[in-house]
């Protein structure tokens, strides 16, 4: 549904489409990144409520599409390629799921995000783009005596 009325909008306007989520949650892009000219991904709870009591503030997300504000935050959670992605990754690994692409090569995983100047390259991606923990690298068991 969401699809078919962004490709509507595609068709019907001749200025470039800013797509604001305000979600809690990750959610399968490929629906919506194609026909958008930028996204931004709002979440946490700083204003007015939308839908589902999810909450952003109308202010911020206006100075960044006027471009008085610059994007500067990472995404917490890793965004699937697709429904099959979700559906094969594993429930007790974190970070293993298939991470949308989008037409530029950016890939939508953890702690990745965009400024005006293109990929945010920081001391926080520095510290967070590591490789998931899959397995127990060492364990220290201690009994009591």
């Amino acid at each position: 549904m969401l699809k078919n009325q962004a490709a509507y909008v595609k068709a019907a306007v001749s200025c470039p489409i800013v797509t604001v989520i305000a979600a809690g949650a990750p959610m399968v892009m490929s629906e919506v990144e194609p026909l958008s000219d930028a996204i931004l991904y709002h979440f946490g709870q700083d204003g007015g409520e939308i839908g589902g009591g999810v909450w952003f503030n109308a202010d911020a997300v206006w100075q960044i599409i006027s471009g008085e504000a610059e994007p500067y935050a990472l995404l917490p959670f890793q965004m699937p390629a697709s429904m099959d992605a979700v559906d094969a990754q594993d429930e007790d690994t974190i970070r293993d799921v298939e991470c949308y692409v989008d037409a530029a090569g950016n890939t939508y995983d953890f702690a990745f995000g965009l400024n005006w100047s293109g990929l945010i390259v920081d001391a926080r991606t520095e510290k967070y783009r590591v490789d998931p923990v899959t397995k127990c690298e060492y364990l220290d068991f201690h009994t009591a005596k």
